[in-house]
């Protein structure tokens, strides 16, 4: 018969409603949401970083030195050929209040020049051109409102930073290229250049970031000028950061993240499968009749088949159909849950990418899980007619079924690791869940075996009718054993791993730390500075 054929009946069975599908469509929307979702926020996070990378850079590109400032010969050099911006960062401590003290980020700019992208946000808004200027014997600063809440201060009182005594003029609200920075140990603080020579920090052994912060002409090429930069100062030893590594430490935590959810999601959808394959069964066997009477009309045993497994697609695509709507919505409630905790703006919009990807493992999970239970409806005998409908077809599937639930797993699999950002997690992710799969299987089989032995055992000694029959119903032909050993074992699999991880984060957190925690530490200290640091205040 013709594939119309099938998909005429096919579609006519459908017309009887969702009944006995509601947990199909719930296994494979849960893990289909999650999944979406998680890619979903990882590319619009991502489309907020392409979108702002030369404000969250500083520049087209950004140049670093440390210890030492570029030569005059190399400054002259990029000044021909870009709109250069230097800024000098160091850690120190400042003082003020009531000798309170307070690690800071501290950075000279140029009032006048920085930022070359973006806005630098200062509250109050400063009607001076350089609000950093020397005035009345003390230097302008603007600090972060941390820093101010650590040491008791207000807008218009003074800190001292080594000799420098700084009035704090304004609060920074924001810093365009703030994120740039790899790694922060207090708020910032921001002056002149001048107002850190004045400090008298900048010595010899000092750990000072010198930055070049570089705006290229029109249509220059990025790849080009770093290759010719390289080629004409080789020796020259600064690290080199194009837009393309705008915000590397937060691209690397949503990378981090999405492996996390993405993970999660198909774990999800892997214990979901189980009730996928349950709800396949339900629906074969609740169908007995149908079928038997379809062979006796003439059908064989393909037709019956394809005829339940375009049902069992169609179902697939609306339980993926609401998986993905669920995962459009999620990203906007979470952008709202974080509120301006997220250092970028958030590109919300809809990505094709990660709802593919979505879907993919969806229907992946869905013809993996269901297609040996479906198996079952092409075998069922027309002499099922005239026996209990509750009779099961027994036996395996047919090479082909083998051969595309074979197929389907390694898809799966190989879609896994190729688009996990972490290869490494993703194989280790999939062993796991082979092994796990492979486990709890051989489980129920020998729990079955071991009811089977049991009843026998029971048989040929007093009987125990209770005990007789709670062990033959764990063993008789169409038993949910398997699924509910499976289903259970992969639950607590995921609520342990869950409880392993949250309790060695704990551990890390809080058992590694000594008992007496320092308050401060300081680094490159000197022999003969010993003494001095070990003493009483």
């Amino acid at each position: 018969m013709p594939s119309s054929v099938a998909w005429r009946i096919a579609r006519r069975e459908l017309r009887g409603g969702l009944r006995g599908f509601r947990v199909f469509l719930a296994c494979l929307a849960i893990g289909v949401a999650a999944i979406a979702a998680a890619g979903l926020l990882n590319a619009s996070v991502r489309a907020g970083l392409e979108a702002d990378a030369r404000a969250l850079l500083g520049g087209d590109l950004r140049l670093r030195l440390v210890h030492r400032p570029a030569s005059e010969a190399q400054l002259a050099w990029m000044q021909q050929r870009a709109q250069v911006v230097p800024a000098v960062t160091m850690r120190a401590m400042a003082r003020g209040g009531a000798d309170g003290r307070a690690l800071v980020e501290l950075k000279a700019v140029e009032p006048g020049a920085y930022p070359l992208y973006g806005a630098l946000d200062l509250e109050p808004p400063s009607a001076d051109d350089d609000p950093f200027r020397l005035r009345d014997g003390r230097w302008g600063a603007a600090a972060e409102p941390g820093l101010l809440a650590r040491l008791g201060l207000e807008v218009g009182d003074v800190v001292r930073v080594g000799e420098a005594q700084m009035e704090l003029r304004a609060l920074i609200r924001h810093e365009p290229d703030r994120v740039a920075t790899a790694l922060t140990l207090g708020p910032r603080l921001m002056v002149a250049p001048a107002a850190l020579a004045a400090t008298g920090l900048v010595q010899p052994g000092s750990l000072i970031h010198y930055h070049y912060l570089l705006r290229l002409p029109p249509g220059a090429s990025v790849p080009a000028f770093v290759e010719a930069l390289n080629a004409a100062f080789p020796d020259a030893g600064w690290r080199v950061r194009t837009t393309e590594q705008a915000a590397p430490g937060l691209e690397r935590f949503m990378d981090n993240i999405t492996v996390f959810l993405t993970l999660v999601g198909l774990t999800a959808l892997l214990v979901g499968g189980i009730g996928v394959a349950n709800a396949v069964r339900s629906f074969v066997e609740g169908r007995v009749e149908t079928i038997a009477t379809l062979k006796c009309l003439g059908a064989g045993g393909g037709l019956v088949f394809r005829v339940y497994l375009l049902q069992i697609g169609v179902l697939a695509l609306a339980g993926v159909a609401l998986g993905l709507l669920a995962g459009l919505a999620l990203p906007p409630l979470a952008v709202a849950a974080l509120g301006g905790m997220l250092p970028v703006p958030v590109k919300l919009g809809l990505h094709p990418g990660p709802l593919l990807l979505a879907g993919a493992f969806g229907l992946l999970v869905a013809l993996a899980f269901g297609l040996w239970p479906l198996a079952r409806a092409g075998r069922v005998s027309p002499a099922a007619l005239f026996r209990s409908p509750s009779v099961e077809p027994g036996g395996r599937p047919g090479a082909a079924v083998l051969a595309m639930v074979a197929a389907a797993g390694l898809a799966l699999a190989v879609l896994t690791v190729a688009t996990a950002e972490n290869r490494t997690i993703a194989v280790w992710f999939v062993g796991g869940a082979v092994v796990s799969l492979a486990l709890f299987r051989a489980t129920a089989v020998g729990v079955r075996r071991l009811a089977r032995a049991g009843s026998a055992w029971l048989a040929s000694r007093r009987p125990r009718p209770a005990l007789r029959l709670g062990l033959g119903g764990l063993h008789r032909p169409g038993a949910p054993t398997a699924s509910v050993v499976l289903s259970l074992g992969l639950g607590l699999t995921v609520l342990v791993a869950v409880a392993l991880i949250e309790g060695n984060l704990s551990r890390q957190l809080y058992e590694r730390l000594p008992e007496e925690a320092p308050t401060f530490f300081f680094l490159d200290s000197q022999r003969d500075q010993g003494a001095a640091l070990g003493a009483p205040p």
